[in-house]
């Protein structure tokens, strides 16, 4: 697995709206960004990516200027000048696999083109560090970001009931379903293909389904 490209060699590698552009953070953003991401995306405050609202987490992990060799690669989405997006993503060299992260984008530019951005980053990241496998886990209660996923190719490879917890509109929080997304940059033949003797009924099942096959 290649290192991280520069913030910049990802947005040549993509056709970025004009206006639209991708940089590091920088370090003295680092102590606001939490109230910026909690501002675009209030559902952030909790669950398992309000680790994001921790200063020292973010100190520690995020790469930035100067830092760009972290093990989470995280940076702003500018548009006209001004910061409209945090996106996210982590690495594990020795499985040769990317994980998608908090990705969260202001308001104003939710619409078109910007809206559907997440996984096209996500696959040119997945290009340019020579990832074998990305995975991204995608909540039930966005039709329109499983919909992204699978346009783009990505299946839906398990479901796991109550995964992480959401904020609910009328306050307080319940554990909710996410549907594990993945898409692989290897072919079958660099691949392990379980026998059935190792898996159990209902495991066979399930892979069957994941794989295409009639379970009948």
């Amino acid at each position: 697995m290649r290192a991280w490209p520069a913030v910049a060699d990802l947005a040549a590698a993509l056709p970025l709206p004009a206006g639209v552009t991708l940089r590091w953070w920088r370090e003295d953003e680092l102590d606001a960004l939490p109230a910026r991401l909690l501002a675009w995306y209030p559902a952030v405050a909790v669950g398992s990516e309000s680790i994001f609202l921790e200063p020292r987490y973010l100190e520690r992990n995020v790469t930035r200027e100067g830092h760009e060799d972290r093990d989470l690669y995280a940076f702003c989405i500018e548009k006209d000048g001004v910061p409209a997006g945090f996106m996210s993503f982590e690495r594990q060299p020795r499985a040769s696999t990317l994980h998608a992260r908090l990705g969260c984008l202001a308001p104003e530019a939710r619409t078109g083109f910007l809206g559907m951005i997440g996984f096209l980053l996500f696959e040119k990241l997945g290009e340019l560090t020579d990832a074998e496998l990305l995975l991204s886990w995608v909540t039930l209660a966005s039709l329109h970001q499983q919909r992204f996923a699978e346009r783009r190719g990505f299946r839906v490879v398990g479901l796991a009931p109550g995964f992480d917890r959401d904020a609910q509109p009328g306050g307080g929080s319940l554990r909710v379903a996410e549907a594990l997304y993945a898409k692989h940059r290897t072919g079958p033949a660099e691949q392990l293909e379980p026998a059935e003797e190792t898996m159990t009924a209902d495991v066979l099942a399930m892979w069957r389904l994941v794989r295409g096959e009639s379970t009948r």
